[in-house]
């Protein structure tokens, strides 16, 4: 009974590194196309331009043109805001964790009809697998970079109130998320889904296509798929 009890132990643990290698690894990627996925997503983009206030309703209850004094005016603000952060580098708020495309509301079923090739199907099929589940990202193992700064989504405000960039000492770039890398059999092919919104306005979703080369992961292509309704904070 010990000797069945020792074996069993051990198969445990042999169970274990391979789950914590399998993680390894896909961080390992995640890290090797982070600065890649910035730029395929436009993150580092020109801020948010503000909307324009509301319209003057008069006594006749027809709206009759916008407030463009207090328009200007908001626009000043932040330009002012911004030269006098100087050269500040834009701050990046990421999701805590990387989800699961399974259990998301994503639009990707009409991504299959134009992936070709047997590694992306592959990739494409494994994001139906449940035991990929969502996890934990640890920011610190991305590092840092010279153009901007990562911040988990978590220690922003709630709702709207992200968007009040007035209220920040650095240049607020916006949101992004990224799923779980979905691999083919030989890990050659990848997949992962991406989103950023970048305003009260603005926002996209992707699933972006990543091939390894020469033992180096690339981006190979980007399919728009939306950006999902619960990723972008309420308007006030």
């Amino acid at each position: 009974m010990k000797k069945y009890f020792f074996v069993m132990i051990l198969l445990v643990g042999v169970q274990s590194c391979k789950i914590d290698s399998t993680d390894e690894y896909e961080m390992k990627v995640l890290i090797e196309i982070f600065d890649d996925l910035i730029e395929e997503m436009g993150v580092l983009g020109e801020q948010e331009i503000p909307p324009p206030p509301s319209i003057l309703v008069f006594d006749n209850n027809n709206a009759m043109g916008y407030d463009t004094a207090e328009y200007k005016k908001k626009l000043d603000g932040i330009k002012t805001r911004d030269g006098n952060i100087g050269d500040s580098i834009w701050v990046i708020a990421v999701f805590d964790t990387l989800i699961s495309c399974l259990n998301e509301n994503l639009n990707i079923e009409s991504v299959r009809e134009q992936l070709s090739g047997r590694g992306y199907i592959e990739a494409f099929n494994a994001m139906k697998n449940p035991s990929i589940t969502s996890q934990p990202l640890d920011l610190s193992k991305i590092g840092k970079r010279e153009e901007f700064t990562l911040k988990y989504y978590s220690e922003f405000p709630e709702g709207s109130q992200i968007w009040e960039r007035e209220n920040y000492d650095f240049l607020f770039s916006g949101i992004l998320e990224v799923s779980r890398i979905y691999f083919d059999r030989k890990r050659q092919f990848g997949l992962l889904y991406s989103s950023y919104v970048c305003g009260r306005l603005c926002g996209e979703g992707a699933i972006i296509c990543i091939h390894k080369i020469d033992d180096k992961w690339v981006i190979d292509k980007k399919y728009c798929c939306g950006c999902p309704s619960n990723l972008v904070p309420e308007m006030p």
